[in-house]
């Protein structure tokens, strides 16, 4: 399967339509989210704030006499905050049909990556190259699903690929207006990911050394993003500028080690995989034999990456930021080196092999990523309970390995339902039950996992009183198959039973 050739008219517009199928196809069947930080520090977190509530007490006026900021950009948040308001105001409460809105409109802008990547790409190596560049963009099989997710780390990208875009766009280098722009966009991501600000560092350094003018410039634009959206809203919400990236900045010197703590090289090995070996190693060669020619790129991608390999907090999306200009860069360099190579050249078989292995491997998982619903009983446990009357309060109960997830509430639409976590078998239920006020007093239990099931139901109708049986949510196809690899991630079965509440003397209960 070799890539099809550049078009004779409007490769741009080829490209868009190429690249807008797959997302189409991920906004509609890809449901659910990918990780914690996407749905409950957006999704559940703007909402909330939409229906009166305050999912994670985050706004001052809801922390008592001496309120914190938590951390947090509330730029990303903010946006959907609005969106939710303008649909909760035309009436819609489904909440499967406001994430499909929401996967929408994150596919039409996750276009943007793909038109500046390709821009990009016949800026460093001519339409051809920058062609294929442009279709590996589109069709690559994380893209799509990444591309409709609410992550910090994928919603920034479409900014700084304009902002990429404005300082290559002339061969002789951005001009003061061009890079006050760059500046802009690149500001813009860093409102959205407070660890862009390294990447953002990195033109500044290039364009210091000789173009010192542009290089206020570029700064300028940076800061104005900042000061427009980040401090105003900090000023507004907090009553001083940068409250949440002051906190953020603390909270993270304070808690370095506190999640996960991994080697420097951590982040190489998915550098030189992700893109499906051979051709990801030919293109991590690639990027690092382009540091001289394109600094203006590489410079910025460095500084991200470097940051993010000394810091001991570690997680493979932390670096999915640059992953489309990393691989712009590294792709364009080794291609150019390639078409001239006289050993390649006597081996045309050869790449035409790497060619196919790498679509033909890609197109599986594309396929398989489109349909994916990722969190799926997780998401369909609360989204059964909207059926149920009245349900004031939810127990998740996880006794036998004692990790129940956090329950979306989003999905129920219900934020004030009290939620209990049974992660032990020597819990006193009757007493963690009782400390809730009848108002928020949990009568439906959520069962996470079917280890020992029939022996976990008893346990607790003999603390607390007769479960019925509402329904159970089944994880999907590929949460199973992540599960299996590594039962670490907890994508399992949840059955939902209604709780009919008895006191000692077996009597109904309020």
């Amino acid at each position: 399967m070799l890539l099809p050739k550049l078009p004779p008219a409007k490769p741009l517009l080829w490209l868009t339509i190429i690249a807008l199928v797959p997302r189409l196809v991920a906004a509609v069947f890809s449901q659910g989210y990918f990780a914690h930080d996407d749905h409950f520090l957006v999704i559940e977190a703007a909402h909330s704030w939409v229906k009166g509530h305050d999912y994670n007490d985050w706004l001052p006026w809801n922390q008592g006499s001496d309120p914190t900021p938590s951390g947090h950009s509330f730029v990303y948040v903010g946006a959907h905050f609005l969106l939710f308001t303008v649909l909760d105001a035309l009436g819609m409460e489904d909440p499967k049909a406001l994430m499909l809105v929401v996967r929408l409109l994150h596919a039409l802008l996750s276009l943007v990556i793909v038109r500046t990547g390709y821009r990009i790409a016949v800026r460093l190596a001519g339409e051809d190259i920058g062609w294929r560049c442009g279709l590996f963009l589109a069709l690559f099989f994380f893209m799509a699903f990444i591309g409709v997710r609410n992550l910090f780390e994928s919603a920034c990208i479409p900014f700084l690929m304009l902002g990429a875009w404005q300082l290559v766009k002339r061969t002789e280098g951005p001009a003061l207006v061009t890079a006050l722009v760059a500046g802009l966009w690149i500001g813009m991501a860093v409102n959205i990911r407070f660890q862009i600000l390294f990447f953002a560092a990195g033109p500044g350094l290039v364009l210091l050394f000789g173009h010192w003018r542009k290089a206020v410039s570029y700064g300028a634009g940076v800061a104005v993003s900042l000061l427009l959206f980040q401090g105003g809203i900090d000023l507004f919400i907090w009553g001083r500028p940068f409250a949440e990236i002051c906190e953020y900045v603390g909270y993270n010197l304070a808690n370095a080690t506190t999640y996960f703590d991994h080697p420097w090289w951590f982040y190489l090995p998915w550098l030189a995989g992700v893109f499906i070996p051979p051709l990801s190693l030919f293109v991590f060669y690639g990027y690092l034999a382009s540091w001289r020619k394109h600094a203006l790129l590489w410079v910025p991608v460095f500084l991200f990456i470097a940051f993010h390999s000394w810091h001991p907090n570690k997680q493979e999306r932390f670096i999915l930021s640059i992953f489309p200009l990393f691989f712009t860069i590294g792709y364009c360099a080794w291609e150019k080196r390639r078409l001239v190579s006289t050993w390649w050249k006597s081996r045309p078989t050869l790449w035409t092999g790497i060619v196919r292995w790498t679509w033909g491997l890609n197109t599986v998982l594309l396929i398989g990523l489109l349909f994916t619903y990722s969190k799926r009983s997780r998401c369909e446990a609360m989204y059964l309970l909207r059926d149920v009357p009245r349900v004031t309060g939810i127990i998740m109960e996880d006794s036998r390995l004692g990790e129940a997830p956090q329950a979306p509430l989003f999905y129920l639409g219900n934020y004030t339902a009290g939620i209990t976590y049974f992660n032990n078998d020597t819990l006193d239920q009757r007493a963690a039950v009782m400390a809730w006020e009848p108002p928020r007093r949990p009568n439906t239990v959520c069962f996470v996992g079917t280890d020992d099931l029939a022996q976990r139901r008893m346990a607790m109708e003999r603390q607390l009183g007769r479960l019925t049986l509402i329904g159970a949510a089944e994880p999907g196809l590929v949460d199973r198959l992540v599960h299996w690899l590594n039962p670490v991630n907890r994508n399992e079965s949840i059955t939902v039973y209604r709780l009919d509440l008895r006191d000692a003397q077996g009597l109904a209960m309020p």
